[in-house]
Order: structure tokens, then sequence, then C-alpha cells
């Protein structure tokens, strides 16, 4: 990472150390790679290209933010007034089986809404969720 701030960033060499002595001390390094990242970004881009590059990298979920490309999914419960969050996770196709679905509640990695749900959590029908199962998965849920 310190060869691309030589070779790429337009700060001194003073600067680079202290950044370097920072992450020595304990800091983020991928606060400091997203330092670069911006000032590249700002360079070839603009200021508000750098600003909002964050968006388009996949970083959107951590900042509380949707994804643009935010799938949407239905699920049938044929009638029933309520659905289990592990069976909604299930058919939706955010885990790959029950046993899965059941782990990433136990574990604390899913939200409705943005909210943290637990495993006997139950979503009314004829509603729309944002649900997200683990860091990456994600959907706009249709129950029916």
């Amino acid at each position: 990472m310190w060869r691309y701030f030589e070779l790429l960033s337009l700060k001194s060499n003073e600067e680079i150390e202290a950044l370097k002595q920072s992450v020595e001390q304990g800091a983020n390094p991928r606060d400091v790679k997203m330092e670069l990242a911006r000032e590249l970004i700002a360079r070839y881009h603009g200021d508000e290209a750098a600003a909002n590059a964050h968006k388009s990298a996949g970083n959107q979920l951590a900042d509380g933010e949707l994804p643009e490309d935010l799938p949407e999914v239905d699920v049938d419960f044929e009638g029933s007034e309520q659905a289990p969050i592990a069976t909604v996770l299930n058919r939706s196709g955010l885990t790959k089986n029950s046993a899965q679905a059941k782990d990433m509640l136990k574990n604390g990695s899913v939200k409705v809404d943005g909210e943290v749900v637990a495993q006997d959590t139950m979503l009314t029908t004829g509603k729309v969720y944002v649900i997200q199962a683990g860091k990456k998965r994600y959907a706009r849920v249709t129950l029916v």
C-alpha cells in the first residue's frame, strides 16, 4: 500500500510517513487506503465523484444506504397472515438452505428494515421488507 502512496499520491513524504506511523499505532489500514482512493478519484473525476465513489464500491450497507440495484423478490405464503423469518430467508434465496438461515439468525447477521431480528421473528404478509442476510446479500422482499 505504501508503494502506491509513494507512486500515485501528491502527499509529501512526511505526510506519507505520518500515515504509516498512524497505522503502526493502531489506525485501520482500510481508512488510509480509502484516503488514497478519494485523492485519486478527486484528481481524475472531481471532488463530487470522490465524495460519492463509495456508493458504487459495494459499501452502501456499511453506511446504511441501500444499493441502487436492490433485487426485488416476491415470496408467496399462500394465504398465511404471518411468515417465519427463517422461511422467508430460504424462499427468497437470501440463504442456501434452512440451516444457513437459522445459523445467520442465531449469529445476529440478519436485518429487516435495518434492524437485527431474532430467530422467532414473524413477518406480516402483504408487506414489503428490505432484508439483509450477512454483509452482502440483500433484497426487497414482498410477502404475498
